[in-house]
């Protein structure tokens, strides 16, 4: 039995990495699929996480009620989705879906599967969150240039991580 898993892991691994290389946008069933986004797309998505920092600091200095968080929050995840339904809305069946590798920041960011964007939008909240709660405890420069770098260093991992990953 031992024996049997070893000999048919590699095929597995390189069955399962053709599968990922294949699938196209509506089709992503898990989240290891990011990882094949070409670098533009981890760059939008961080460009955007970046934004949404530097101005949850700026908000932070100027507004201070109870349900500002909150208000804030769902804000910035209707401005992230409200494109997306719009643009869905003028989808039909011929629409194209490229393959995850092929895929374009701006004109396919809207053909993902469903899921995805409640995955972002629990991504994004926790970029909110944590930087607010941070700014909440101290808010100078010097705090919101590390919390930027940590977003970008984990936010652009999966691109970072690829020179490192076995081919």
């Amino acid at each position: 039995m031992g024996q049997e898993m070893k000999s048919s892991g590699p095929r597995r691994k390189i069955r399962v990495m053709s599968d990922h290389l294949s699938k196209r946008l509506n089709e992503m069933d898990d989240l290891r699929d990011m990882g094949r986004f070409p670098p533009s797309v981890h760059a939008g998505a961080t460009a955007n996480v970046l934004l949404t920092i530097l101005l949850t600091y700026v908000l932070r200095g100027r507004r201070e009620g109870p349900l500002t968080l909150p208000a804030w929050a769902g804000g910035v995840i209707c401005a992230n989705i409200l494109p997306v339904i719009l643009l869905r809305s003028r989808m039909d069946e011929d629409t194209h879906y490229p393959r995850l590798p092929q895929m374009s920041f701006l004109g396919d960011q809207h053909k993902f599967a469903s899921w995805v964007y409640a995955v972002a939008s629990a991504n994004m909240l926790v970029w909110i969150v944590l930087s607010w709660s941070v700014f909440s405890h101290r808010r100078d420069r010097r705090t919101l240039g590390a919390m930027l770098l940590l977003a970008f260093f984990c936010t652009f991992f999966p691109v970072w991580i690829r020179p490192f990953r076995r081919q």
